[in-house]
């Protein structure tokens, strides 16, 4: 009975260890996200979904594909530079090769002229892919400041 009870801990534990471990990957890829964003590299924040990725984006119909590259690479006259972007997961669950988080964000905007404050809620399904964790659903909207 012992020896049972010590090896169902010791499996227990192994798969907690492995639990962090993976969420610990999916964080960094959340602060990626955020610093590609920052650093302009759009190409890059397109490069972190999985080829059939799906995007959610407030007030528009899903994107995929081309549109939901395009999204992230407006052209020039409609692109504002985002100088903070901040996610805030409130939850990661860890589900074999598959994952969900959610939380918050908030960042900054700036067109050279005019700088734009906001934060919504999100909700991102993860996927493994080559041993790396790549946004397969990814849903927000805006929380509106009250006045």
């Amino acid at each position: 009975m012992r020896i049972t009870l010590t090896i169902l801990i010791l499996i227990a534990s192994i798969a907690t260890n492995a639990q962090e471990k993976e969420i610990k990957a999916i964080e960094s890829q959340i602060a990626q996200f955020s610093k590609h964003l920052m650093a302009g590299a759009r190409e890059k924040v397109v490069e972190m979904y999985t080829s059939d990725a799906k995007i959610f984006p407030s007030d528009t119909d899903i994107l995929e594909g081309e549109d939901l590259a395009n999204y992230w690479n407006p052209p020039a006259e409609r692109s504002w530079q985002t100088t903070f972007h901040k996610i805030t997961p409130v939850e990661i669950k860890v589900l074999g090769d598959e994952a969900y988080d959610y939380g918050y964000y908030e960042g900054t905007s700036s067109n050279g002229e005019q700088e734009s404050n906001w934060r919504g809620k999100y909700v991102i399904v993860w996927r493994k892919e080559n041993d790396v964790w790549k946004i397969y659903l990814d849903i927000w909207n805006r929380i509106r400041e009250e006045d």
